[in-house]
Formats: structure tokens, C-alpha cells, sequence
């Protein structure tokens, strides 16, 4: 099953391997593949596909070496239309720590960016750490400390931080 969107490639590293397209004809088993390992634990797996089915916005980062999908971020646009949130963002086990993460992120500020959008938010877990310096190393900042956000999960400590970047 593929998801048929019009086709945009968002940003192409000079020096990369990495290719980052948005709202394109991915193949479902794409992102499956990159999204579930990361989250399956705390999504029922039709309620997963159906969040990839009904999200707005579709990041994905292809390795044109590796030729396959290595990254990817589920985004919607916010109630008024002014902002968007980021549902899902994830990389591969195998591709984290070599930029790939950022690379995807980067390419989703710019085209918000671009497309005129005035913030970007998303909640991430307070002991993530590793997510948080990449949220912080592209200009997201600690909005909201929320008590007992990821509490219908099964995480140890619930708590998650809202994080913003004001894009104008």
C-alpha cells in the first residue's frame, strides 16, 4: 500500500548521501519500517497505520546508498493553521548518531519555513536525551514541563517537555 501525496523533494545534502522528500508517494512499509521499531511499544499497530494514513505531512529521509527509507516525521498543521506539530519524528537504529536525524529535522524547519508556517512544536519524553539535544541543536527550546503526559504509556517516568521553534 502506498501513500499517494504530491511529490516534493524538501532538501538535498551537497555532501550527503541523504535525500529528504515531503508528501511524496512513500511505500506504507517505508516508514512502518522506520517509525515502529522506535514507538510499536506504545501504539496498537492499527492505531499506528492510522495515524501514517490521516497525518498531514509526510518527512522522509532516503540513504541513496543504503537505498532505503532511514528516517522519518509525521507532521500536522495545528488547529489555526499557524503552526504544526510534530507527531512522530525517528530514525533508524542503525542510522543514528551520523547526522541523519538532523538532516531530516533541518529540511522540515525550512520548508515550514518557506511555507509561511509561524512555529513548530512537539513533546518528547524528559529523559530523552539524546531527542532533546537534537531539538535544542536546531533551535527548538523548553516551552512546558508536563507531569504525567505519556501517563496512558507504558514509560517509567511520564513526564514529557513541550518544546517550540518560533519561525517568525
Amino acid at each position: 500500500m502506498n501513500i499517494i501525496l504530491s511529490k516534493s523533494i524538501v532538501n538535498k545534502a551537497k555532501s550527503s548521501n541523504i535525500q529528504v522528500y515531503h508528501n511524496r508517494q512513500f511505500p506504507l512499509k517505508d516508514i512502518v519500517a522506520v517509525l515502529y521499531p522506535l514507538f510499536g511499544s506504545f501504539y496498537q499497530y492499527d492505531e499506528f497505520i492510522e495515524m501514517i494514513m490521516t497525518v498531514h505531512h509526510i518527512f522522509c529521509a532516503y540513504d541513496r546508498y543504503q537505498k532505503r527509507c532511514v528516517a522519518c516525521a509525521l507532521v500536522n498543521n495545528t488547529r489555526k493553521g499557524k503552526g504544526l506539530y510534530v507527531m512522530l519524528f525517528g530514525v533508524r537504529k542503525s542510522n543514528q548518531q551520523g547526522g541523519v536525524g538532523t538532516h531530516l529535522l533541518k529540511s522540515v524547519v525550512q520548508w515550514a519555513y518557506r511555507a509561511g508556517y509561524a512555529f513548530i512544536y512537539l513533546h518528547v519524553h524528559v529523559d530523552n536525551y539524546k531527542a532533546i539535544g537534537l531539538y535544542e541543536k536546531v533551535g527548538f527550546q523548553k516551552q512546558e514541563y508536563l507531569v504525567d503526559y505519556y501517563s496512558q504509556q507504558p514509560k517509567e517516568n511520564p513526564d514529557a517537555y513541550r518544546m517550540v521553534l518560533q519561525l517568525r
